[in-house]
């Protein structure tokens, strides 16, 4: 009895040893990938029906990243981040996007193409490829959930199939590989996010007790189709993933990737050291009769570390104040009206004129402008120009990240707010960006 009890009590404590490393064990998968493509009826020869492009591809499922390898692309899907990590082998670069980013401009591409479906469709244009069900399907974002897509279900020989206008959309093996809900999350996060396919075929499998044996998603419109296949499963250790020890890729705007590379290499001491030389250079401005270059340097620190005018402006504001140069420049910080924008432009050039070593903050001011005019090559020029001179402005990041955003690449726009949180990530200019990122993150919850 003794020995009886010695052994479960010793099988019991095994357990609740082993217990913490079985539930946060990885899983790896090995998939087979196959791509290929098929004729659709009305477009060019480039749609024809083409081999099979087969490739294994590995996947590692972590707590809350799952990482992918096919022989020639590689990265991570950061779901703390909220980061895509790839490696370029060829550039020897990591290159990292935030999901933020992709999101937004999957948001914005489908905006366009249902704006585009819609003309077609008033056209009366047969087959449209821009049809919403299928814009949906391809973008794997929902438009109109109130809108009834004409998906059909369709259930046989072990496989459920989704069919919209007797074109088969998706298709999945009800064969099961047993993860957990949290691995199979995981996995239909990165599907959307490779592949695509309809939300409402998400959502059911989204219900299942595992991931499909197989898989595949077929475009219609494109003549597209991807299949893929678990050939094996299998429990790792947990340990985190592990990228290769290279330089991550910069920023387009060779100017804009140095100020960034100046800001990374920062510390809070130095950006300290930096805002308080600013501010002695301000005094010393004030203090020797120039009122302009004083303004412009007390305003370059708060764009830089936020709060409120530091007291030594306030010892000095009277005289600076009363400058005419002074009072022209804020009246020409903000325009209600085109008109206004240009006037202030002009007023902004004679300006810099006059402000010695402070005409990029003038330039700040401008390039806003310049925006608001829709020169939006003139507004990121003169940004860079400003973060030449001070890479820590916050506000000028945040402006700048705002200017690069094309609607549909907006990689190089995350970058800057990243950028911009680094120098100072409760700076009030940024709250917009953490209030669209919890908006998008409530609107595409299955994505992040």
């Amino acid at each position: 009895m003794l020995r009886f009890m010695s052994i479960r009590t010793a099988t019991i404590a095994t357990a609740f040893v082993l217990a913490p490393f079985l539930a946060q064990a990885n899983t790896e998968l090995t998939v087979k990938s196959e791509r290929s493509t098929f004729a659709v009826k009305g477009m060019q020869k480039t749609s024809e029906a083409k081999p099979a492009a087969t490739r294994t591809l590995h996947l590692t499922l972590g707590a809350h990243w799952i990482q992918w390898d096919d022989g020639s692309d590689r990265g991570v899907y950061d779901f703390v981040k909220h980061e895509v990590i790839g490696v370029d082998t060829k550039a020897h670069r990591l290159v990292e996007v935030s999901m933020y980013a992709m999101v937004s401009g999957r948001d914005a591409e489908l905006d366009n193409r249902m704006m585009l479906g819609s003309a077609l469709e008033a056209g009366k244009v047969a087959d449209n490829p821009m049809s919403p069900t299928l814009v949906e399907h391809q973008l794997s974002l929902r438009h109109d959930a109130h809108r009834a897509s004409g998906i059909e279900r369709k259930s046989a020989e072990g496989e459920q199939r989704y069919i919209w206008r007797e074109k088969e959309l998706f298709a999945f093996s009800t064969t099961l590989v047993p993860v957990t809900n949290a691995e199979r999350n995981l996995l239909l996060r990165f599907l959307r996010y490779q592949i695509g396919g309809h939300p409402e075929v998400f959502e059911d499998l989204q219900k299942l007790d595992g991931i499909p044996k197989w898989l595949r998603y077929r475009d219609p419109g494109l003549g597209q189709a991807t299949r893929l296949e678990v050939l094996d499963s299998r429990k790792t250790p947990d340990a985190p993933y592990v990228l290769p020890k290279i330089e991550k890729a910069p920023m387009k705007n060779a100017g804009a990737a140095a100020a960034a590379a100046a800001v990374q290499a920062s510390t809070p001491e130095s950006r300290a050291a930096f805002a308080a030389n600013i501010l002695t250079k301000a005094n010393e401005a004030a203090d020797a009769g120039k009122p302009l270059q004083a303004m412009l340097g007390y305003i370059e620190r708060q764009l830089m570390i936020d709060g409120e005018m530091p007291p030594d402006f306030h010892k000095r504001s009277e005289t600076i104040l009363r400058d005419d140069n002074v009072k022209a420049l804020l009246a020409a910080v903000q325009a209600n009206s085109e008109t206004q924008a240009r006037d202030d432009v002009t007023t902004l050039t004679r300006l810099a004129a006059l402000a010695g070593e402070k005409a990029y903050v003038v330039g700040i001011f401008r390039a806003n402008m310049e925006s608001q005019l829709g020169n939006r090559e003139a507004a990121v020029t003169l940004f860079v120009a400003a973060l030449s001179k001070n890479p820590f402005i916050t506000g000028v990041w945040k402006d700048l990240g705002d200017n690069l955003d094309t609607g549909y690449d907006a990689g190089d726009t995350w970058r800057c707010y990243e950028t911009a949180r680094i120098i100072a990530p409760d700076h009030r200019m940024l709250s917009d960006i953490t209030r669209g990122e919890a908006a998008m993150a409530a609107r595409y919850p299955e994505y992040f």
